[in-house]
């Protein structure tokens, strides 16, 4: 590993802002390694997708496994994502995230402070949890993120498992265990009815993780910017506009992913997109590092927080469904005020950026 690539590993986010005004929109990492954000080899990239291979993670396929539909490609992709897909659509769980969001909001401290993020993780993962498993189950979820904060929760100790036990695997066979029977025993069995036993584990934990950890990233930064931004609270309990707009402006600045994966060319170049570069191009974006909700809509290339091409999160829907509810709730049950870091540096959780733990959320009810 070149001393670029070390820096890019251990120091990701302040990598990133040392390289953002490179007006080509790509660096070399290694040999046969590009780090790429330009808007134009974005939208070519993510055309020619098919062709690409989609070698795994080094950080998240020893937690995730090798069988994870984040690393397959060709027709067997294609197919799991055609079998997920459904189980994804944000549409049917209207109800569910408004009884999980009534929950979590019932559980507020009024004027205690908690972590934000660690808010929004717990509630994303229990939505999550009851599509996956059909029911509450918050000791096993408790001992999910347990086994995940081990791991991805300080980005020493998952550089050390990268670098120091390549190619090993960091499951805890009991929580597997659980997990697998949780799921079997669904009423109905969603996921174990229609996915190959020997996958099983892997698919439930990729499930778990991507489909709870960007969204309470996104959710809890939404909140950030909205907490930022003098009037804009009150603006959002009458305009559905605005919160969409809102909502996108966050994921453009504070996307809760800052790499898009990995694509691999038949003779072994491989590129690797930043969606946090490209959403804080000058070229492309005035003022970029401004949260402005106006913006109008970017250039093919220059805006995807869920990746791209045929990589793209299936989760999109449920995810902005998600978001949007939250917000929503918060805001009109809670008067929220954030009690933020002298330093609020992104927490790097692989490749997801989040708020601190620090950043503190204090919720009082409306009257």
């Amino acid at each position: 590993m070149n001393r670029t690539e070390l820096r890019f590993a251990l120091q990701l986010i302040g990598f990133l802002d040392a390289v953002g005004d490179f007006e080509d929109g790509l660096v070399k990492l290694r040999d046969r390694r590009w780090l790429v954000w330009h808007p134009d080899v974005m939208a070519a990239l993510f055309r020619h997708d098919r062709a690409l291979r989609h070698p795994p993670s080094r950080t998240l396929s020893p937690l995730l496994g090798n069988r994870s539909v984040l690393w397959l490609d060709g027709e067997e992709h294609t197919a799991y994502r055609r079998t997920l897909a459904p189980v994804l659509r944000g549409s049917r769980y209207h109800d569910l995230i408004g009884e999980m969001v009534e929950r979590s909001l019932a559980e507020l401290p009024s004027g205690d402070p908690v972590s934000l993020a660690g808010w929004t993780r717990k509630l994303t993962l229990r939505i999550m949890g009851r599509i996956i498993f059909g029911v509450d189950d918050d000791e096993l979820l408790t001992a999910f993120t347990r086994w995940l904060d081990r791991r991805l929760g300080s980005r020493v100790r998952t550089l050390a498992h990268r670098c120091f036990t390549p190619g090993t695997t960091r499951f805890d066979p009991h929580l597997d265990r659980l997990l697998l029977q949780r799921a079997r025993s669904a009423e109905p069995p969603a996921l174990a009815a229609c996915l190959p036993p020997d996958d099983l584990r892997d698919q439930i934990v990729s499930l778990l993780f991507a489909g709870h950890e960007t969204t309470a990233s996104a959710t809890a930064w939404t909140v950030y910017w909205i907490d930022r931004t003098p009037g804009l609270a009150e603006q959002l309990l009458t305009d559905e506009t605005l919160l969409d707009a809102t909502i996108t402006e966050s994921l453009r600045l504070s996307p809760p992913a800052t790499l898009a994966g990995n694509r691999m060319s038949d003779d072994g170049m491989v590129i690797t997109p930043s969606i946090y570069l490209a959403h804080r191009r000058a070229a492309t974006y005035e003022n970029p590092h401004t949260f402005d909700p106006s913006r109008k809509p970017p250039p093919p290339g220059a805006f995807f927080p869920f990746g791209g091409g045929v990589r793209h999160c299936p989760g999109k829907d449920l995810a902005l469904t998600e978001i949007r509810m939250i917000v929503t709730a918060l805001l009109r049950h809670r008067r929220i005020r954030l009690n933020a870091p002298r330093s609020c540096t992104p927490q790097l959780r692989g490749a997801a950026m989040a708020p601190p733990p620090s950043l503190a959320m204090v919720a009082t009810c409306r009257r």
